[in-house]
C-alpha cells in the first residue's frame, strides 16, 4: 500500500481534467443541437451530475493542495486564496450548470441573460484571484519535482482567460491540463519536504 496519502487526491485531480472535455462537449449539445432538435429529458439531468462530479472532484483536490503545501512545505501564503477560489467555484459551478438547464429547457432570455451576467461576476474576479493564486505559488521554494513554474504559469494564464470572460472555454482546458499537473505533483514519489532543525 502506497504511504503517499495525497495519492487518491492525485487521482482525483486527473480524473477530474478528463471529465471536462466530455462535460464541455455535453455543454455545446445543449446550446445548440437542443435548440434545434428535441433531446432525452434525461440528458440534462446527465449533464449536471457530471458537472457536479468533476467540480467535486477538482474542488477536493485543491483543498488538499492546501493541505499539501502546508504540511510538506510549511507555505500558507496560499491558503486564504484557495479558500476563496473554491468558494467562488462553488457558486459559478452553481450557476454555470442551473443556467445550462434553464437554457436548454427554453428559458426566456431576460432569465439567461441573468445567469450570465452571474457567470460574469463572479468569474471574472475569479480569474484575477487565480493569476494572484499562480503568481503567490511561484514563491513556495520547492519546485515540486520540476512541476512548480508549469503549474503556475497554467493557473495564470487561465486565470486570464476567465477573467476576460470571452476566453473562459480556453481558460477551461488550460486549467484541465493544470489539474493533470496538480495530480503529478501529488503522485510523485519524490522526498517530502520537511523542515530542517538544525
Amino acid at each position: 500500500m502506497s504511504d503517499n496519502e495525497f495519492a487518491p487526491a492525485g487521482w482525483m485531480a486527473i480524473a477530474g481534467a478528463i471529465l471536462t472535455l466530455p462535460l464541455m462537449g455535453m455543454g455545446i449539445i445543449l446550446d445548440i443541437i437542443s435548440k434545434k432538435t428535441a433531446i432525452h429529458p434525461l440528458f440534462p439531468i446527465l449533464y449536471v451530475g457530471l458537472g457536479i462530479a468533476q467540480a467535486g472532484l477538482v474542488i477536493y483536490a485543491f483543498y488538499r493542495f492546501k493541505n499539501y503545501l502546508n504540511e510538506r512545505h510549511q507555505f500558507h501564503r496560499t491558503d486564504a486564496l484557495i479558500m476563496v477560489i473554491i468558494a467562488g467555484a462553488i457558486v459559478i459551478t452553481t450557476i454555470g450548470l442551473t443556467g445550462k438547464v434553464f437554457s436548454s429547457l427554453g428559458a426566456p432570455t431576460p432569465v439567461l441573460l441573468g445567469f450570465i451576467a452571474g457567470l460574469v461576476v463572479i468569474g471574472v474576479p475569479l480569474g484575477i484571484l487565480s493569476v494572484i493564486f499562480g503568481i503567490t505559488l511561484l514563491d513556495l521554494q520547492d519546485n515540486l519535482g520540476g512541476y512548480l513554474k508549469p503549474y503556475a504559469f497554467l493557473n495564470i494564464i487561465a486565470g486570464v482567460c476567465f477573467a476576460t470572460f470571452i476566453l473562459a472555454p480556453l481558460g477551461l482546458l488550460i486549467d484541465a491540463v493544470a489539474n493533470v499537473i496538480l495530480g503529478m505533483i501529488f503522485l510523485r514519489k519524490g522526498p517530502a519536504a520537511h523542515p530542517e532543525f538544525v
